[in-house]
């Protein structure tokens, strides 16, 4: 049986790159809505501890539908622009869930 896969990505946008942050994650987001193993998949600003920063939550069919999501063209084309937006690399978590 597959289980649920979870990834959870914190995103902190260099001083004056939220609004980039924001518009490369929209796109990102209505391409990655249409992958089918993709559940859910939503931002949320995190306003009470950096205002720069944004939590990504994503739910997937399994961990072969997150691992094949890496690969998609709107994926590495958003990596390619957070370069230049992020102030570090993002922290990302991943697995299922045990509670």
């Amino acid at each position: 049986m597959n289980a649920h896969f979870y990834t959870i990505a914190v995103l902190t946008a260099k001083e004056g790159r939220l609004s980039d942050l924001k518009a490369t994650l929209e796109t990102l987001a209505q391409e990655t809505r249409k992958e089918p193993g993709a559940l859910k998949y939503f931002f949320v600003h995190d306003q009470n501890h950096d205002a720069n920063t944004i939590v990504s939550y994503e739910k997937w069919k399994n961990a072969e539908e997150e691992y094949k999501h890496w690969k998609t063209p709107h994926l590495v084309q958003a990596i390619k622009q957070l370069e230049n937006i992020l102030d570090d690399a993002p922290v990302i978590h991943k697995g299922s869930i045990i509670i």
